[in-house]
Formats: C-alpha cells, sequence, structure tokens
C-alpha cells in the first residue's frame, strides 16, 4: 500500500467537523428543511441522526487507525468518504436551496477529493494475499449482487410503470427539485458499483477486494440510515413501503455481517 498524503488525516478531521455541522444544522435548527415537502424533511433529519452518531464515530475510528497504516481503517476510510460524497451531493442538488448550501459542497468537494487520492493509493496487486483463505469471497459477491439487483429493482419498478403509463412518478410528490435525484445517484453510482464489486470480487481480483470494501462500508452505513427514515417516517404518520424496510433490514444485517467478517479476515 502507498502512504498516503501528509494532508490526507487534517483534511479527514475537516470534512468530520463539517459534516457534524450540518448533521447538527439539519436536526436542530428548523430552516434547514423548511422547504422541503414534509415527508423528504423527516428522512433528512433521520439521516442526520445516523451521520452524527453512527457514521461520524466511525469516521474518527478509521481515521485514527489511518496514521497506523491499517488495511481496514483505509478501506473503511474510503468507505465511508464515499457516503460523504454521496449524501452531500444529493443534499446539494436533490434539497431546497437553504443556508447549508456551500457547506453541503465543501463536504462533498472535499470527501471526493479525499476518494480520488485515496484510491490512487491502493495497489491493487497488494490487496488479495492479505485476506486468509478463509474468506468468503462467493457469498461476499453474492450479498454485493443482491444489493445491486434489489436496488435497481426498488427504483425501476415505479419508474417503468410511470414511463409506460405516461404520467410522472409518485415519487416526485415528495420532491421539491422535481427530479429523482436519490434514484439518479443510486442507479448511476451504487447499483453499478455493487456489481462490479461482485463480478470482480468472484474473479478474486484486487479491483473486487477494493469495491467490496467500499460497498460493505456503504452498507453498514446506509442501511442504518434507511431504518431510520422508516422509523422517522412512521413515527410521523407517513406510511413506509414494506419492500424499503426489507432491503433495509437485509442491508443492516448481512452487511454488517459480511463487514465484520471481511475486516476480522485481513492478514
Amino acid at each position: 500500500m502507498k502512504n498516503l498524503p501528509s494532508y490526507a488525516v487534517p483534511l479527514s478531521v475537516a470534512v468530520g467537523i463539517l459534516t457534524a455541522v450540518a448533521a447538527i444544522q439539519g436536526l436542530f435548527v428548523d430552516s434547514t428543511y423548511a422547504n422541503e415537502a414534509r415527508s423528504f424533511a423527516v428522512q433528512g433529519r433521520a439521516q442526520d441522526l445516523v451521520t452524527l452518531v453512527w457514521v461520524l464515530p466511525l469516521f474518527g475510528v478509521a481515521v485514527y487507525h489511518l496514521r497506523r497504516g491499517s488495511l481496514a481503517a483505509r478501506l473503511g476510510w474510503l468507505g465511508m468518504l464515499l457516503y460523504f460524497a454521496y449524501t452531500y451531493l444529493l443534499a446539494a442538488m436533490g434539497l431546497a436551496y437553504n443556508h447549508l448550501f456551500l457547506l453541503y459542497v465543501a463536504i462533498y468537494g472535499l470527501s471526493l477529493a479525499l476518494l480520488i487520492v485515496g484510491l490512487t493509493c491502493v495497489h491493487l496487486s497488494d490487496l488479495p494475499w492479505r485476506f486468509s483463505l478463509r474468506f468468503q469471497r462467493r457469498a461476499n459477491a453474492a450479498f454485493m449482487f443482491a444489493v445491486g439487483v434489489l436496488l435497481a429493482g426498488l427504483w425501476l419498478t415505479e419508474i417503468v410503470r410511470s414511463l409506460v403509463a405516461g404520467v410522472p412518478p409518485a415519487m416526485l410528490s415528495d420532491t421539491v427539485t422535481q427530479s429523482l435525484v436519490v434514484q439518479a445517484l443510486d442507479l448511476g453510482i451504487l447499483v453499478p458499483l455493487s456489481i462490479v464489486a461482485g463480478v470482480s470480487l468472484l474473479r478474486g481480483t484486487g479491483l473486487g477486494y477494493l469495491l467490496g470494501g467500499l460497498v460493505l462500508t456503504k452498507a453498514v452505513t446506509m442501511g442504518p440510515a434507511l431504518l431510520s427514515m422508516a422509523a422517522f417516517l412512521s413515527a410521523a404518520g407517513f406510511p413506509v413501503a414494506p419492500p424499503m424496510v426489507i432491503f433495509a433490514v437485509l442491508v443492516t444485517g448481512a452487511g454488517g455481517y459480511f463487514a465484520w467478517r471481511f475486516v476480522s479476515i485481513l492478514r
């Protein structure tokens, strides 16, 4: 593994601080989501809570061990940078303009830059031998395939139905942008990433182990966020689609198991 640039840790700390500010404001400053559809505002606060109490502590642990050269920390760090880049790109593009716009841009911009730098510092040929023969490569690959296929099915079912019927999808009622930004990012980033990770891991390539780490980290951050959204929506009196809950439970449970095995099997 190539050493990271000296600025990687300080900039990671900056990402953590900026993200904490954004999450706290989302939770406690009413004006943050004042112009959103109510259900979208509820989901935003639900994700802010998970970001604050779950993702940021994990990120802090990863950054701490990053300085010690831990491969597990390096892969987790990259995965959480993907979470921050995705989440705040979505906030910048999918939310109504608010006083945190430049903060959202700063978070996803720094996270994306660090993610690119971090990926260039990985020697793919170093990865396969760092995993013992007990690593469940096929089971992990199957999980990643499942995430990609289920996520695609979750969104494409309604989108294709609306295209056939020639009417806008009902999901647009939750957005002020009148664009399916969440679905566009999921279908354009997470679905291909999960499927390519599964194929590459099945082949035993270094790319598979690298992308596998990203997908598993995304699973253990995205899954709890989705469960939190479902709980917040239910508490606010909104209906929650059963497929979304099932997907969130599977991603959280299976993702947590495979992520733990992924880290514990590293040599």
